[in-house]
């Protein structure tokens, strides 16, 4: 008997391994939901093309990038946390969603009980672009006009407590400066106003004003980063023109409902990591100064939880809070 037992529970162990197998290996089966929670147009809705195209390609399913903005990419991000944890919903984000939560009183999500993290895929810098008419050719530039004229100088955002918000908060911290605040629903708005010249400044990655770039409709003042970017060499860095320690880098990952099987999860973090090693997706991300930084689920839980302690207290020091 006790051999037919030790026999019986090695079968159902291995029955139970070999069922989880082919659950990793039927997946997907259908096609999966990325969803990205800003309106088409601006960085993240670029990114998230991109990837889902490549990522389609190499699951052999489709990726049907869907847009649910507002609130600066809250309304997305608890569809995501609320939808079936299956695989078949995925959530393209930012840093964003890290500092959204570390502004609110009451935040609608957390982004680390919420959530299973699957992959870190970039790191990127904003720029600082301005509407030509505003006289200013460097970030000392701007910082002389701003304390010349306080709160006179309008910066967008894509929403209060955004990345470009937090962005325009530091600046203003780090140069002593007020400057006034105009949250849009995501970039792709705040960068009409911008070109239409109702905002002067925005902080933002390149793809999705490069082309009023190269038209002469904006024009770029600075980079956030430590160093000059190779796509754009003679964009100088904050602290070289004008605000000496003044660095902000950003990111993007995928994020799945919390309880997704690890076994999806590996899978979907093993494709990620495949689809950022390609060239074609390297060349298309150069274009928003994006360094590939695809990881572990493990490591990008950390930094998950790394960051939304900083910016916490990046908030506080700030004094920004929303209901």
């Amino acid at each position: 008997m006790k051999l037919n037992f030790v026999a019986a529970t090695g079968l159902l162990i291995a029955a139970l391994a070999g069922g989880a197998a082919h659950a990793q290996d039927a997946y997907p089966s259908k096609s999966i939901k990325m969803v990205v929670p800003f309106p088409p147009g601006g960085t993240s809705d670029f990114v998230g093309r991109v990837v889902a195209e490549q990522l389609g390609k190499e699951l052999g399913q489709s990726i049907i990038v869907e847009n649910l903005p507002g609130a600066a990419g809250v309304i997305g991000t608890v569809d995501i946390a609320q939808s079936a944890a299956d695989g078949y919903s995925l959530l393209l984000t930012s840093s964003d969603v890290t500092i959204v939560p570390s502004v609110q009183k009451k935040p609608a999500y957390d982004p680390v009980k919420d959530f299973a993290p699957v992959s870190l895929l970039l790191r990127y810098s904003h720029y600082l672009v301005a509407n030509p008419e505003l006289p200013a050719k460097t970030i000392a530039d701007v910082i002389a006009l701003a304390k010349a004229e306080p709160e006179a100088i309008n910066f967008a955002s894509g929403g209060i407590g955004g990345s470009n918000h937090m962005a325009g908060e530091r600046f203003q911290s780090f140069a002593g400066v007020k400057l006034t605040h105009v949250p849009y629903n995501g970039n792709g708005p705040a960068i009409t106003d911008l070109v239409a010249n109702r905002v002067q400044l925005l902080w933002t990655s390149l793809a999705p004003v490069k082309g009023f770039v190269d038209s002469g409709q904006l024009k770029l003042i600075g980079i956030t980063s430590s160093a000059r970017a190779a796509g754009t060499p003679d964009v100088p860095t904050f602290s070289e023109s004008g605000l000496p320690g003044y660095e902000l880098n950003n990111w993007y990952g995928v994020l799945a409902p919390v309880g997704t099987p690890d076994a999806i999860v590996q899978k979907l973090n093993a494709s990620l990591n495949k689809v950022m090693a390609e060239k074609v997706v390297q060349d298309r991300l150069a274009s928003i100064g994006a360094q590939p930084a695809a990881d572990t689920p493990a490591e990008f839980g950390q930094l998950i939880a790394e960051e939304l302690t900083s910016w916490r207290k990046i908030a506080e020091d700030a004094g920004i809070a929303t209901p």
